[in-house]
C-alpha cells in the first residue's frame, strides 16, 4: 500500500472523489464539523512551510491495484478536525495506522478523538504510535478518548 500525501495542486483535482469515498466507506461516524471542515478547507493550507509542517494535511492509502483504500484529514494538529476513512475491503491491513504516522509527520504531532464505542479506530491509532490521554464526552455525547502523538 503506498500512502500520499497530498499537495494543494492535487486536492484541487482529487477532492470531488475523495469526498464521495468518504461519504461511502465512512459509516456515519465522522461528524459533520469534521466533513464541513475538509470541504471548506482552503488548498494553500496543504502547502509545508519551511519546517515540513503544514496547518492541514490530507493522506491516501492507494493498493498496489491502483485503488483508493483509505483518507485521513486533519486540520491544526488534529485539534479542529481529525478522522481517517478506510474502505472495507482494506480495513484490517494498517492503511489507517500507516496514514495517521503520516499526518503526525506532516503537522509535527497529532491529536484524535474516538468516541469508545468504536474500538478498531481506538485500536489503529495504538498501532500508529499513539497515546490515549484524556476521556471526555464528544460531540455526539459518547465517552470520547483522546490520542496524542
Amino acid at each position: 500500500m503506498q500512502v500520499k500525501l497530498l499537495s494543494p495542486t492535487q486536492w484541487a483535482s482529487a477532492k470531488e472523489k475523495v469526498t464521495r469515498f468518504i461519504y461511502r466507506n465512512g459509516d456515519d461516524r465522522i461528524t459533520n464539523a469534521a466533513l464541513v471542515e475538509l470541504r471548506e478547507l482552503p488548498a494553500a493550507q496543504l502547502a509545508s512551510s519551511r519546517s515540513g509542517e503544514a496547518p492541514a494535511a490530507i493522506a491516501l492509502a492507494i493498493s498496489s491495484s491502483g485503488k483508493l483504500a483509505a483518507c485521513a484529514f486533519a486540520a491544526e494538529g488534529g485539534e479542529r478536525a481529525c478522522f481517517v476513512v478506510v474502505a472495507p475491503e482494506f480495513r484490517g491491513q494498517g492503511a489507517g495506522s500507516a496514514l495517521l504516522k503520516a499526518l503526525s509527520q506532516r503537522m509535527g504531532s497529532l491529536t484524535c478523538s474516538v468516541a469508545s464505542d468504536n474500538p478498531s479506530s481506538m485500536a489503529m491509532c495504538f498501532r500508529a504510535g499513539m497515546k490515549a490521554v484524556s476521556l471526555h464526552d464528544g460531540p455526539t455525547g459518547k465517552p470520547t478518548l483522546r490520542f496524542e502523538s
